[in-house]
């Protein structure tokens, strides 16, 4: 049953944060844990494989914060507990950031300008989206329907960079 579930339980470990790799090593300690079992038949295999999948999620998460705990405790044991962390973003930080925001940008532009018009004056000034429908003699419903089309765009930029990250992981992995 494991094998006929394998898609699922990697979808399922993805959706729950696990880049690629890191999804497919869980489904190997699945199998290993599985394959372990000693005991009676399950009621409900399915539902028993899904319970463990999220444990071991869990349990790496768990290992994974323990790690980083050790690993600041020894930085501060080493090299003084007044350590602070570098305010200044690290190279990479600012070229994802400015590949980002030119993404957004770009996004923005191939809005229909009254709903980029109206995304900035609701998300960026703050106005209220009475006074936005005010200001462009819109209903307030018409308003709401550009902000929606303006975020589904942003979704999908979102998504197609979260797909750009997961492919980048899975080629340095």
């Amino acid at each position: 049953m494991l094998l006929d579930m394998h898609t699922i339980l990697r979808r399922f470990a993805l959706a729950r944060g696990c880049a690629d790799s890191e999804a497919d090593d869980l489904l190997q300690d699945l199998f290993i844990k599985v394959s372990e079992l000693r005991g009676g038949p399950i009621a409900n295999p399915r539902a028993y494989l899904f319970q463990m999948t999220s444990n071991l999620i869990l349990d790496r998460r768990r290992v994974e914060m323990r790690q980083v705990r050790r690993e600041d405790g020894w930085a501060r044991s080493t090299f003084g507990h007044d350590l602070v962390d570098d305010p200044q973003p690290t190279p990479e930080t600012t070229a994802l950031d400015r590949d980002l925001l030119t993404r957004v940008e770009h996004a923005l532009g191939a809005m229909p300008q009254r709903t980029a018009e109206i995304l900035k004056l609701y998300r960026v000034d703050g106005l209220a989206q009475k006074a936005i429908a005010a200001r462009f003699d819109l209903s307030l419903s018409a308003v709401e329907k550009h902000l929606q089309r303006a975020y589904k765009d942003l979704d999908a930029l979102k998504l197609s960079w979260a797909r750009q990250d997961q492919e980048k992981v899975a080629i340095d992995g």
